[in-house]
């Protein structure tokens, strides 16, 4: 009997090992605001190996929000990427912090415009245990006379089972709902107290992009749906 239980705590102790995060995104959004006329917009977030073994890291990229078409690049350690390349595996290093770049492109000094990225990212070795990142462009729909609501509206519950509400959400004016595919499913006009539903949506992860008054995509809330 000892010799049995022994068995099963080591399975279940190397089963909880196996499936450990080998890495750390930090923070999971950023977001930048930036003239019209800067031609090369750029934001990053950092990936931190969380291991002493070289972990063979992949990214995702989906476009959520992008009325302008303009060319998005993702740039890690490997390269800064094509806007058509929307995928890359790269050798993340032990014990070591790099950038992810995601770039945004206006030729046409276009504005205003806004864009949502999202980034998929997880240890190909434990593909069922990704992150997600997301990065939020503002050009030229902000300024000193007009600055970004503060980024700390709460939503709850979350998980969600059928609907969630928000919190500190004086500044929001529309919800977005996205699949982590892209596509956008669902979509609310805000109003105090009020709670939004997702009940016909299958279980999964979902992020939730808040709009201000002045059209501007101020924070982003990645879900999950029970």
């Amino acid at each position: 009997m000892k010799n049995l239980l022994f068995t099963l705590a080591l399975v279940f102790f190397t089963a909880s090992c196996a499936f450990a995060q080998t890495f750390s995104m930090n923070p999971d959004t950023v977001s930048v605001n930036a003239p019209a006329e800067q031609y090369d917009v750029e934001v990053h977030n950092d990936m931190t190996n969380l291991t002493s073994d070289t972990v063979q890291m992949k990214w995702e990229r989906t476009i959520l929000i992008n009325p302008n078409n303009l060319d998005v690049q993702i740039c890690d350690p490997e390269a800064c990427f094509a806007p058509w390349i929307e995928t890359n595996v790269f050798p993340l290093t032990p014990d070591t912090i790099i950038p992810i770049i995601a770039h945004i492109l206006n030729p046409e000094s276009i504005e205003p415009y806004y864009a949502v990225v999202q980034l998929k990212l997880y240890d190909i070795a434990h593909p069922d245990a990704p992150e997600y990142s997301y990065y939020i462009f503002n050009i030229g729909v902000s300024g000193t006379n007009n600055p970004a609501p503060a980024a700390n509206v709460k939503l709850f519950p979350n998980p969600v089972v059928e609907s969630f509400s928000l919190e500190n959400a004086d500044d929001v004016r529309r919800i977005l709902v996205f699949s982590t595919d892209g596509r956008q499913v669902a979509a609310f006009d805000a109003s105090t107290g009020n709670s939004y539903s997702i009940a016909d949506q299958p279980a999964g992860t979902y992020m939730v992009a808040l709009e201000a008054k002045d059209g501007k995509v101020f924070q982003t809330v990645p879900v999950r749906k029970d």
